[in-house]
C-alpha cells in the first residue's frame, strides 16, 4: 500500500488496513508487549501450552488494532489465525456448536496469501498439503491418524477422510461433502452417513457430524488441530463480543456469557493446548460479566488500592486474565507522548509521500498542543479521532506543497 492511500484510509477510518506492515508501524506503545507476544506467549503455544486473555477498552481505543497486530505476528512464525468479528452479527457464544462454527470458518493459514484473504477449517489443511510430495502428504495423515489424544474419534476420522480425498483427487463432490460436515456450514445435514458408507465404502468409521452434545470435545479437537496438522497452533481472536451482548435479550445474555465461562474454565484445566484465544471487550465487560457471578469470579481483577503504584485499584499487569490495553501500553494514553509518536509516524508517511523537511518540521510543532489536548480529554474513540485528524492534517499539507 502506498504511503498517500494508507494515508487516506487512516483519515477516513481512524485505523490501519488490514496490512502487517501497516499495522507494526503504528503499533505505538505495543513494542513491548508484542516483543512479550513473540518471545514468550507464541513459544508456549508451540509447546503445547494455552493462553487466554480478555483485552479491554473504550471504544476506538485500539483493541482492533491489537488483535490485528497479534494475528500478523503468529502469521509471520507459522500460526493459524482465526479472527471472529463479533460486529458482524455473528454471535459465537449462543452456543458451542456457533462457536465451532464461527472459528473454523476464521481459521487462516499462514505464511502465503494476503493477509486474512482465505479462511476455513479446509483451507488450513490444503495449506500444508499444497506443494508436498505424496509422500509428504502420507506423512501428514499419518500423524493425524496418530493423535488419539488430541483429537476425538469421530472428528480425526472425518479431517482424515477429507485428506484421503485431497491425496486422491478423484471425487470432489466427496471432497466438498466432508468440507460441508468439517466446517459445519448450514447445508452440512444434507447427506446422511448412511448414503455416504454405501458410496465410498472406504470411509473410515466412525465419521462424526456438530451436534449440540459433542460441541465441547469438537472445539477441543479444532483448537489443537492446527498443531497436531503440522503447524505451530493457533490462535484465536474475537472482537467486539461486547456488541453481542447488547442486542440479547437476558437469557441470552446468561448463556453467551455461560458459554464464555466455559471456555475459561477448559483453558484453565489444560482442555485446549497449542492454542491462544484473546477477546476485545468493552470496559463495562466485567460489570456484564457479574450477571453471572460465576464468570465474573474468574475474570475480575482484586482490588488493591494500598499497593504503590496502584491506578483505581489495579495494579498494572499485562499477564492478567482481564486487562486493559493501556497495561499493554507504554506510554499509555494520558501521555501525551503516546499521542507526539503516533503523530510522528503518521507525519512520516506523508514525507514519504513528498512532504518537504521543513514542513514536517512545522506540522509537527502545530501537533504538539492537539497530543497534549488528546492525552488530557481522553474520551471514546479518543485514540481513532487523532489518528483521522492528524492524517488530515498530512494530506492538507501534502496538498499545498
Amino acid at each position: 500500500m502506498t504511503p498517500w492511500s494508507l494515508l487516506a484510509h487512516l483519515a477516513a477510518l481512524g485505523t490501519p488496513p488490514a496490512d502487517g506492515a501497516a499495522i507494526l508501524r503504528l503499533s505505538v506503545g505495543l513494542e513491548a508487549s508484542l516483543e512479550r507476544f513473540e518471545q514468550e506467549t507464541l513459544p508456549f503455544i508451540a509447546s503445547g501450552g494455552g493462553d487466554l486473555q480478555f483485552i479491554c477498552g473504550a471504544y476506538g481505543r485500539g483493541k482492533t488494532h491489537y488483535l490485528n497486530a497479534l494475528s500478523h505476528f503468529a502469521r509471520e512464525r507459522d500460526f493459524v489465525t482465526s479472527y471472529v468479528d463479533c460486529q458482524e452479527y455473528r454471535t459465537p457464544f449462543r452456543s458451542m456448536v456457533e462457536t465451532y462454527r464461527a472459528i473454523a470458518a476464521g481459521m487462516t493459514p499462514p505464511r502465503d496469501g494476503p493477509f486474512f484473504s482465505t479462511a476455513g477449517i479446509t483451507k488450513v489443511i490444503e495449506g500444508q498439503f499444497a506443494g508436498r510430495e505424496p509422500t509428504e502428504r502420507r506423512k501428514i495423515i499419518k500423524r493425524v491418524k496418530e493423535a488419539d489424544r488430541a483429537l476425538v474419534a469421530d472428528f480425526r476420522n472425518l479431517v482424515c477422510a477429507y485428506c484421503e480425498a485431497l491425496v486422491a483427487e478423484s471425487d470432489r463432490c466427496l471432497a466438498e461433502c466432508l468440507e460441508k460436515i468439517l466446517a459445519a456450514t448450514p447445508s452440512y445435514r444434507n447427506r446422511p452417513f448412511g448414503e455416504l458408507y454405501r458410496e465410498y465404502p472406504e470411509l473410515p468409521r466412525p465419521l462424526g457430524k456438530l451436534v449440540t452434545r459433542s460441541a465441547a470435545i469438537w472445539l477441543r479437537a479444532l483448537l489443537s488441530f492446527p498443531q497436531v496438522l503440522g503447524y505451530r497452533g493457533l490462535v484465536v481472536c474475537f472482537d467486539e463480543t461486547e456488541t453481542v451482548l447488547q442486542r440479547d435479550s437476558g437469557l441470552q445474555r446468561q448463556t453467551h456469557l455461560a458459554h464464555i465461562r466455559t471456555f475459561v474454565d477448559h483453558m484453565a484445566a489444560g482442555a485446549f493446548r497449542g492454542c491462544a484465544v484473546y477477546y476485545a471487550v468493552a470496559d463495562d465487560f466485567v460489570d456484564r460479566a457479574a450477571h453471572l457471578g460465576a464468570l465474573a469470579q474468574r475474570i475480575d481483577r482484586v482490588q488493591v488500592p494500598e499497593v504503590a503504584g496502584c491506578n483505581n485499584g489495579r495494579v498494572r499487569n499485562p499477564r492478567a486474565v482481564s486487562v486493559y490495553l493501556d497495561e499493554l501500553t507504554t506510554p499509555d494514553t494520558k501521555d501525551p507522548n503516546f499521542f507526539k509518536t503516533l503523530a510522528r509516524r503518521i507525519v512520516d508517511l506523508g514525507a514519504e509521500a513528498g512532504l518537504p523537511p521543513q514542513d514536517r518540521n512545522q506540522l509537527m510543532y502545530e501537533l504538539e498542543d492537539v497530543a497534549n489536548d488528546a492525552a488530557d480529554i481522553i474520551q471514546e474513540g479518543g485514540v481513532r479521532e487523532f489518528v483521522k485528524k492528524v492524517a488530515d492534517r498530512v494530506i492538507h499539507a501534502c496538498n499545498t506543497i
